[in-house]
């Protein structure tokens, strides 16, 4: 009986240990599979701006672009070299390998290749975006772009180049203050948040509603989307995002790998200096229901976490738009935001240095302190003291800033309203 007990307690350790090599190979192969849907999706979507640069015949565009495309293609390769793969993740590469082949070979014969998927991924899309036509005549910039997508597609019928002369006529930025109120202007309820998830943006798809965010479009340039659908994989993991934009999708849907897309999405300014400055972090403008048109703008139209950089950049707005369009009370309140708002911008802006410093010093310090000795253990644990207080005194900046800077935009909101009043 014990022999037998023996017996059985051994095959059933090794089976158990069967099943765990199991699972790590194919976890391991999953996520080998996944790095080379994303390299395979960077390369095909930069070869097809690639082809776009060389149809319009824009050499500059063109000269950079293939230098993107030559650095995206070496990662591609890389990725391939870099792993001693199993006959079946070779199957599955042989098959990625002829995806891009066949992407190449069309982008070549036709000068345009659709955004790659995979065959068992389970799409989830709202109805009309993927098909809508939309151009601003040249004027193809991305926060009006965003708005006449979500716009239309929530059935109020908009006119791209109609809303870029009303937000946006000198070509500049498009500050999330002037997005909400041009939505809410035209009847679609909107709020801005921060700090959100990509489950957040799930569940307004999935309410039947996009989401309209703020992206960094590559070195530093901040972007707007409008995002309207989303695919998973069988086991229910959200594997990319479908957009709508200026940029990768003007002229249809862009499938974005998740991980990139939210990359991105946490740093639309970049994460280097002067970007840094900005608290802009994954932010999304909730859409809401259709109703009502606002008559006016309202008064409180900012959000306090990120009061400074929404009055810095939405009195720019103003100013210039007020200006472009002979509107002498926008203009008024652009110029008492960006004027009431310097102390404001003064604390805040430091604030998020100190935070951004504290951060730093905070993430080397407990790496140091990870480490044996003496000699790491001190230094260690200094800078995440010093880390702490860094952020403390950032955090007290940042809230003194948004508190000033929501007096400064509050002000010049009451010059912009009085426009709509005596109308």
């Amino acid at each position: 009986m014990k022999h037998n007990y023996s017996l059985k307690a051994a095959l059933m350790t090794m089976a158990c240990l069967m099943m765990l090599a199991f699972f790590l190979k194919n976890t391991a192969e999953a996520t080998l599979q996944e790095d080379l849907d994303r390299y395979r999706w960077e390369y095909e979507n930069l070869y097809k701006q690639y082809s776009e640069s060389l149809k319009q015949n824009v050499n500059s565009a063109s000269a950079e672009m293939a230098k993107k495309v030559q650095i995206a293609k070496r990662q591609y390769d890389e990725a391939l070299a870099r792993f001693k793969m199993s006959q079946t993740t070779k199957d599955k590469i042989k098959q990625t390998a002829d995806k891009v082949a066949d992407t190449i070979g069309r982008v070549f014969s036709t000068g345009s290749a659709s955004s790659p998927t995979e065959p068992d991924y389970i799409a989830h899309e709202l109805p009309g975006y993927a098909t809508m036509p939309i151009s601003i005549d040249g004027d193809n910039y991305c926060g009006q772009f965003a708005m006449t997508s979500v716009l239309n597609g929530m059935g109020i019928p908009t006119g791209a180049q109609d809303i870029y002369q009303q937000t946006n006529p000198a070509g500049i930025f498009t500050a999330p203050p002037t997005i909400v109120e041009t939505l809410r202007m035209r009847g679609l309820d909107a709020t801005e948040r921060h700090n959100c998830s990509i489950d957040d943006i799930v569940k307004k798809i999935d309410a039947g509603k996009p989401a309209l965010v703020l992206m960094n479009s590559g070195s530093g340039t901040p972007h707007w989307v409008a995002v309207f659908g989303y695919k998973t994989s069988s086991s229910g993991q959200v594997k990319s995002l479908t957009l709508r934009d200026s940029y990768w999708g003007s002229k249809g849907p862009c499938d974005m790998d998740a991980t990139r897309f939210k990359e991105l999405w946490n740093a639309p300014l970049g994460s280097k200096f002067p970007g840094n400055l900005a608290g802009y972090k994954s932010l999304m403008i909730d859409i809401g229901d259709v109703g009502e048109k606002q008559k006016s703008p309202h008064l409180a139209n900012f959000n306090f976490w990120t009061a400074t950089e929404d009055n810095l950049s939405s009195g720019i707005n103003d100013i210039v738009t007020g200006f472009k369009n002979l509107s002498p009370t926008q203009f008024a309140g652009g110029l008492a935001k960006s004027i009431l708002g310097i102390p404001g911008a003064v604390l805040g802006l430091s604030g998020n240095g100190f935070s951004t410093l504290g951060k730093k010093l905070t993430d080397y310090g407990k790496e140091r302190f990870k480490q044996d000795g003496f000699g790491n253990k001190l230094p260690g644990g200094v800078s995440v003291v010093a880390g702490g207080v860094s952020k403390a005194v950032g955090w007290v900046g940042k809230a003194a800033g948004n508190v000033a800077s929501s007096a400064a935009s509050m002000t010049g909101n009451l010059f912009k309203k009085l426009g709509y009043v005596f109308r």
